[in-house]
């Protein structure tokens, strides 16, 4: 219940959003009229989900399969079940109990004209199809976005809960209790204590807490376990939950990612919430700071001025990357680990005339992993288990505790930090959690300060900004320029087992285009479901590529986009940041180049057919595809020879909506520089305009970093936190 209720409850707003920009969405009474006298609106509601749910998993499409059949309505009705009395769920179906509220938009009110019954539940199964191709080709947006957000939540939720018996495919993803007890961290007893009457936590021997750092990810982790070195009072402070090491396969659960859309729903962007952040939900793959297509962008700020003429050496970067290594475990890998899946990129790039390498990993070797579910190695796992252990001046650290804002001290025109502001947070729900480790008792929903004598916000390029924003730091360049790494999967179904999920599951990448034209193409693999998710079309089709799963092989092509000022998180009436991005023409450009390169790559290592997870009319005329769309669906876009690719680079038009783009690397909304002008951090990391108050993460990025950034914002926090250490 909780996994489905927090993905709704981060969709809620957007479905709301959306259905009002389009008519105002229809109360109860709407319902009830729709449903007749004889139906309540909870039969009314329930119908629009059997409906929608039909028009996207073929539960009334296989007469001859009992058994598939009977799986996809126990997915049906769990569905139903678990989310039937969560409001956001309710607001999704909503927008489907009465079309007329759609008005002229789209021509839904033009195909449902002359009947008697307005709902979704009402039209034959035809009829569901067109409205649904008429809402994803709508000329407005926000149509497109609720019937994607319609198909994504059932597609996960519907084939999440029957993935395994329908590929044969076994999904891990907790480990067992006996791992549980022998492997739940020993932590020293709590410091902390909460003062009821001042509604303040504070440390119990009457102690100033001496630096509060705001975010567990790579960067606030380093610093917890290095800043505590002279005997300095560390608090970290996490939105997400903390889990037990290795307890389950923290990259394929949902709790442990905050997943959004960009205004527009063009980009879904992926960010950590959890203790350890990013680095707790990543694929890990590893880029040296040191590489040409990093240290080409460091040289850049260089000469613009943006960093100092010492600082980020390429000396500094390499020994401080050392240390990374040892204290992370990155490994290399070795050609025996490619797999068949990650097979495909090698070969193919080879074959295309490319420079396939392997990459640096921070996980185990195989067979390695004390876990039995998962081989990751975490910035929690790696840096943060040892320092809440430590008794001689343990770390303190308050999970699912969200920052609202800084607190200052006014000093003449200067402001200093002097702590935070927090809310608890409902903790994670499930065996592997650690809730409460403070035995603080505080329901979620408290809201409580914490005073020290600095700040860091090391909460990522969405956390970081957000908190800057609602702390009315003034500096109009905070959330500016943010850059995304859009990223799109392409699959390809091959004539023999490929099982994606077997062995090092992640070894390889293509970097030739990285530097001049500003992208690579990376392996990757994920649970069967993604498989539906990520090549849209017919309820039939999505079929079909999930029980093809053990013969599909994938991998990605990631941009290096280019920061414009448009481009910025900003915060909605509730103090909650949106993500307004747009790619440029020039972006879309290369991306499309990037993504034309990697089906001819795809093809080049024998695949027989090649998947982009885009409705858009690639391969048609137009007049076609309407045509049979109109009767069908939305039709996937299956390339079937080489030829076709150039057809991606003429055609692919990214529209909001129709196609999938994603992000994990997002970056430098709070950029480093010489001046407030155009910057919010100074090039020693402080916040301009104030004393006390620093910012360490992936936001000090002046642009992108160049490359995956998680090594080098490991590194650069070691450096900040070096210099600190020497200076105090």
């Amino acid at each position: 219940m909780q996994k489905i209720c927090c993905q709704l409850y981060r969709i809620s707003l957007v479905i709301s959003c959306a259905f009002v920009m389009i008519c105002g969405a229809p109360g109860a009474s709407n319902i009830r009229a729709q449903a007749g006298q004889s139906d309540s609106p909870e039969t009314a509601l329930r119908s629009v989900h059997d409906a929608l749910f039909a028009s996207f998993l073929p539960v009334n499409e296989l007469p001859n399969d009992l058994k598939t059949t009977q799986l996809l309505m126990a997915a049906r009705d769990g569905i139903w079940q678990e989310a039937k009395n969560s409001p956001a769920f309710r607001g999704l179906l909503q927008p489907f109990a009465d079309l007329s509220s759609f008005g002229n938009a789209c021509g839904i009110a033009q195909e449902i004209q002359g009947s008697a019954e307005k709902s979704f539940a009402a039209l034959n199964a035809n009829e569901q199809q067109k409205v649904l191709f008429l809402m994803q080709r709508c000329p407005q947006d926000a149509p497109r976005r609720l019937a994607a957000m319609a198909r994504n939540f059932y597609i996960v939720k519907g084939y999440g809960a029957i993935q395994e018996p329908l590929t044969g495919v076994k999904v891990n993803l907790y480990a067992p209790p006996d791992y549980l007890a022998s492997h739940t961290p020993h932590l020293a007893p709590t410091r902390l204590a909460y003062d009821s009457s001042k509604k303040e936590i504070t440390e119990k021997d009457g102690h100033a807490i001496d630096v509060v750092i705001v975010g567990s990810g790579p960067a606030g982790s380093v610093l917890a376990h290095e800043l505590r070195k002279n005997g300095a009072r560390v608090l970290l402070v996490e939105r997400g939950s903390f889990v037990v090491p290795g307890a389950m396969e923290t990259r394929l659960i949902d709790d442990l990612i905050d997943t959004r859309t960009s205004m527009d729903g063009t980009i879904r962007i992926r960010n950590g919430m959890a203790v350890g952040g990013g680095s707790q939900v990543n694929v890990d793959l590893c880029f040296a700071p040191t590489t040409e297509a990093i240290r080409t962008k460091i040289e850049g700020w260089r000469s613009a001025g943006q960093i100092g003429s010492d600082q980020f050496t390429q000396t500094e970067l390499a020994r401080e990357y050392e240390w990374v290594k040892r204290s992370i475990g990155t490994r290399t890998l070795s050609e025996s680990e490619i797999n068949f899946n990650n097979r495909a990129l090698w070969d193919g790039a080879r074959l295309s005339g490319l420079h396939p390498k392997l990459y640096s990993l921070n996980t185990y070797g195989p067979g390695l992993s004390p876990s039995p579910v998962t081989d990751k190695r975490s910035a929690e796992s790696q840096l943060l288990i040892a320092a809440l252990e430590d008794t001689t001046n343990p770390l303190g650290m308050i999970p699912d505790a969200d920052v609202r804002r800084v607190l200052f001290e006014q000093n003449g025109s200067e402001q200093r930090a002097v702590g935070v502001e927090v809310q608890m947070r409902a903790a994670m729900s499930g065996d592997g959690v650690i809730a409460d480790p403070n035995g603080l008792k505080l329901p979620p929903g408290t809201t409580f300060t914490v005073r020290a004598k600095t700040v860091i916000l090391s909460a990522g390029a969405l956390g970081s900004p957000t908190v800057l924003l609602r702390s009315g730091v003034k500096n109009d360049q905070i959330g500016r320029g943010v850059v995304l790494h859009p990223s799109m999967p392409i699959m390809g179904r091959f004539d023999h087992h490929i099982d994606a999920l077997t062995g090092t599951e992640a070894s390889v990448y293509v970097d030739d285009r990285l530097v001049d034209r500003g992208y690579a193409m990376e392996s990757m693999a994920d649970q069967p479901l993604y498989a539906a998710l990520m090549s849209p079309g017919p309820a039939l089709h999505s079929l079909e590529m999930i029980e093809s799963f053990r013969d599909l092989a994938g991998f990605g092509v990631m941009l290096i986009d280019t920061p414009q000022a448009n481009n910025r998180v900003v915060l909605d009436a509730s103090g909650s940041p949106l993500i307004d991005y747009t790619l440029s023409d020039a972006d879309k450009k290369r991306f499309a180049k990037g993504l034309a390169e990697a089906v001819r790559v795809m093809f080049k290592a024998g695949a027989k057919e090649v998947y982009l997870p885009t409705t858009e009319d690639i391969l048609g005329d137009g007049s076609r595809e309407m045509q049979a769309s109109a009767k069908s669906g939305m039709q996937p876009q299956v390339f079937t020879s080489l030829e076709q690719a150039s057809l991606v680079e003429k055609r692919l038009r990214f529209i909001a909506n129709q196609s999938i783009v994603t992000s994990a690397h997002m970056q430098a909304t709070d950029k480093m520089g010489a001046t407030p002008q155009n910057s919010v951090v100074g090039q020693d990391f402080h916040v301009w305009g104030t004393k006390g108050l620093y910012v360490v993460d992936g936001s000090i990025f002046p642009t992108s970093v160049g490359a995956n950034p998680m090594q080098s914002i490991y590194t650069i926090a070691k450096i900040f936190a070096d210099h600190w250490n020497e200076s105090h």
